[in-house]
């Protein structure tokens, strides 16, 4: 069928070739011949097939989202998904996520990124940034810290609206940093701010009431949040440091864990830290009664932190 219409079409042209003669006939060609090899390209084309995609373990993976995991090792890479992909707007910009036992698989048309715990999302725009408590046998994904996120470029909004989706940012600046440096809205993810004084040392953090109850304020909320928590002050270092620390104590963290963490951010000093701890022992006796004590943290608030971060 297709070899008779392309002989009757060329035979038509020969007609009408014939009948023009001259230079028409050749412009009259030049159409036949386009319009030819566009006919031969739509017929000989292979019909559209569905998006590409699979179903592991009753979830869905599909589209870009299963190219790219696909592409960087699919199961035997990233273990069996924990969720469909969840999907985040801003703009004209469309990007999704889709978490794995193993780890992440990001897409947009600014970028893709694939990464395997303890690693975290790459921001650009935005320092100090990873996972508090993958590397050390906690829960991955879960517990985010950055620095300020005022500098975060278009893609990079487009990570953390998918990472944190349904999940809460807890900003402990004060209300004159923030209003020289706001953070950018995403679409769908919580806001807290619990202002810290961030002048003095860490012992202030122990014996400032008002201080104490920031930090209690940081991790009641981070307990009873849904989704990923990202916690983040300015360099998000000393503020964003204490809090993640006396989460890690709660999840039963040792002091060489704690301090890794502390340390990972490149100015941070372990005699530093150790000024807030010696302080804790000399006001509370030990970090528990701090945490009880002087935050004022539940049992049923150890519970909640322990049953989603480790």
């Amino acid at each position: 069928m297709r070899s008779a219409a392309l002989w009757t079409i060329c035979a038509r042209r020969r007609e009408i070739e014939t009948a023009l003669g001259g230079d028409v006939a050749k412009v009259v060609r030049g159409f036949f011949a386009a319009f030819v090899v566009a006919l031969v390209t739509a017929l000989v084309a292979p019909p559209p097939s569905a998006a590409a995609g699979t179903v592991v373990n009753g979830i869905p993976i599909v589209g870009k989202t299963y190219t790219t995991w696909k592409a960087a090792g699919g199961t035997a890479t990233f273990g069996l998904p924990e969720a469909a992909r969840v999907s985040a707007t801003i703009g004209r910009r469309t990007a999704r996520l889709q978490r794995f036992a193993k780890g992440q698989v990001f897409y947009s048309t600014l970028g893709k990124q694939t990464f395997l715990y303890p690693s975290t999302l790459r921001l650009s725009g935005i320092n100090n940034e990873r996972d508090a408590l993958a590397r050390y046998g906690f829960a991955p994904g879960m517990l985010l810290r950055t620095a300020a996120l005022s500098k975060a470029t278009k893609l990079d909004k487009l990570k953390l609206t998918t990472e944190l989706k349904g999940g809460v940012i807890i900003d402990l600046r004060t209300s004159s940093a923030i209003k020289l440096a706001p953070d950018p809205k995403l679409p769908g993810v919580n806001r807290y701010n619990f202002p810290i004084d961030p002048n003095g040392s860490y012992a202030n953090f122990v014996t400032d009431p008002v201080r104490r109850e920031a930090f209690a304020k940081t991790l009641k909320t981070a307990a009873a949040s849904h989704g990923t928590v990202l916690i983040h002050c300015a360099l998000g270092r000393d503020r964003t440091g204490w809090a993640v620390a006396m989460l890690m104590y709660v999840l039963g963290a040792d002091d060489g864990q704690v301090q890794s963490e502390y340390l990972r951010t490149s100015t941070a000093s372990a005699g530093t830290l150790k000024v807030g701890l010696d302080q804790v022992a000399t006001s509370y006796g030990s970090v528990d009664n701090y945490l009880r004590a002087g935050l004022g943290l539940t049992d049923a608030d150890f519970a909640a932190l322990k049953a989603k971060f480790s």
